[in-house]
């Protein structure tokens, strides 16, 4: 049986999500609470939140067990789709929970993170995205695509916020030229815990 504990959360790009699902063994899907609220998303788009058998009981009666394959595909397709992974997991024991792939017009968290303007005070990662200026053209794409609006453009030069940046990868799927890696930066942020 799970102890309660308190959960925390972390922004993770799609490629450690993707290795999180794969080591974690059995995965669960269900419903995403907010897209299920707030019903901006068409209903055939609510089952993307991927639980882990450290979720709680009540967590996991609402979920189907599905193969990792699956879980796999359902990351491709999010990350597609410019969602982004949100891994919960509990503080003290760092069991993973869940990752929630959350859309921008739902998510309740996220959003009113957005409207206080606090979100770089209670979302933290050790992943950055990283732009290589000889490749980047200036379109501003990648600029539309950041949730966080950690991406300025200045006399055709991109800037970064870094503080604002948390690795999410939506900059990525946007950029047309290629230009934008995330990388580690150990000491950057919170570690990821890992799969045990």
């Amino acid at each position: 049986m799970n102890i309660a504990e308190p959960i925390e959360r972390m922004i993770i790009p799609p490629a450690i999500a993707q290795e999180i699902v794969t080591q974690a063994g059995q995965a669960y899907l269900r419903d995403c609470v907010c897209r299920v609220r707030q019903q901006a998303c068409p209903s055939d788009a609510w089952e993307v939140c991927l639980l882990f058998e450290h979720a709680s009981e009540e967590e996991l009666q609402h979920a189907r067990p599905i193969t990792t394959d699956d879980a796999l595909s359902i990351l491709q397709a999010s990350a597609e789709q410019g969602l982004i992974n949100q891994l919960f997991y509990r503080q003290n024991s760092l069991q993973l929970t869940e990752i929630c792939n959350c859309c921008t017009c739902c998510c309740a968290p996220l959003l009113k993170m957005k409207q206080a303007g606090d979100y770089p005070e209670q979302l933290h990662s050790e992943h950055v995205a990283v732009t290589d200026a000889a490749l980047c053209m200036g379109c501003g794409l990648c600029l539309d695509s950041c949730f966080f609006e950690a991406r300025r453009l200045v006399d055709g030069t991109l800037h970064l916020v870094d503080e604002r940046c948390f690795g999410c990868g939506r900059c990525l799927e946007s950029c047309p030229e290629g230009a934008i890696r995330i990388e580690l930066q150990s000491g950057r942020g919170t570690p990821i815990p890992h799969v045990v």
